[in-house]
């Protein structure tokens, strides 16, 4: 297994693929709140041995992006680093195929928690993104941020109602909840802890009805797996289910094109 560190566009990043180069399909993936990208090294690893190149990227204020101690909460900025992650996005996208052999069909996302939900804005954003794996993610953005804002509340930081709206009006442009006939035609992976109570596995569920009540996504575009007894932890199940996920995706998208 090759394990290469990069910079592209002042972003680190690791690019993790079996030793042979060549022509792959391409997974970014993206870590969650107060992570880096090396703490997905397992799961780049196990989709690498499937035949894929996995770029793990730093999310702003994090790993090698984090700025001098307690300068920058993540968890106070945190629509702004997945709002960064979202614009950064197509620029890795090109430099990557500008570097490799890659399929620009075979092109997938994915993430963790805050990773999960940066990937659902990318779906939002960006129609040519057609493969995503989003691990306990939420993509109902303004309805996650009021969540937020309660727990923040809880813990007795003060939040003014116009930082509150002013978020609102941030997050509701990539809120993919809003309108999911962008998803026709593109596959997901969806799993979500049943027990998780940091990304509450309500936001899953709700999502999955709201895909089942549209006229546009069918039910094949979809694998979801909701996994009793888990939390906010990726099991090793679902991470080999959805492995197995990425290499069925290829297979299928090699058969469409021979």
């Amino acid at each position: 297994m090759r394990i290469q560190e990069d910079v592209i566009h002042n972003i680190p990043l690791l690019i993790v693929e079996e030793e042979e180069r060549g022509e792959k399909p391409t997974l970014f993936f993206y870590h969650g709140v107060t992570s880096a990208k090396e703490h997905n090294l397992h799961i780049a690893y196990t989709i690498a041995k499937k035949g894929f190149r996995v770029v793990l990227p730093d999310a702003l204020y994090h790993g090698v992006r984090q700025p001098g101690e307690g300068s920058k909460d993540p968890y106070l900025h945190f629509w702004t680093v997945v709002q960064q992650s979202i614009e950064e996005f197509p620029h890795l996208v090109e430099a990557i195929h500008e570097r490799f052999q890659t399929d620009e069909n075979q092109l997938f996302i994915g993430g963790t928690s805050m990773g999960a939900i940066t990937s659902y804005g990318i779906l939002q954003q960006y129609d040519w993104v057609k493969h995503a794996c989003l691990f306990m993610g939420a993509p109902q953005y303004e309805e996650f941020a009021k969540l937020m804002f309660e727990i923040a509340t809880k813990r007795g930081m003060n939040i003014t109602e116009e930082q509150k709206e002013a978020t609102l009006e941030q997050v509701r442009m990539y809120d993919l909840s809003r309108d999911v006939q962008v998803l026709e035609d593109r596959q997901l992976y969806i799993w979500h802890g049943m027990e998780d109570q940091t990304v509450p596995y309500q936001f899953a569920h709700d999502f999955i009805a709201q895909l089942k009540a549209s006229s546009i996504v069918q039910d094949k575009q979809v694998t979801f797996y909701p996994e009793k007894g888990a939390d906010h932890k990726i099991t090793r199940s679902a991470m080999l289910d959805a492995a197995n996920w990425f290499e069925k995706q290829v297979e299928s998208q090699n058969r469409v094109t021979m």
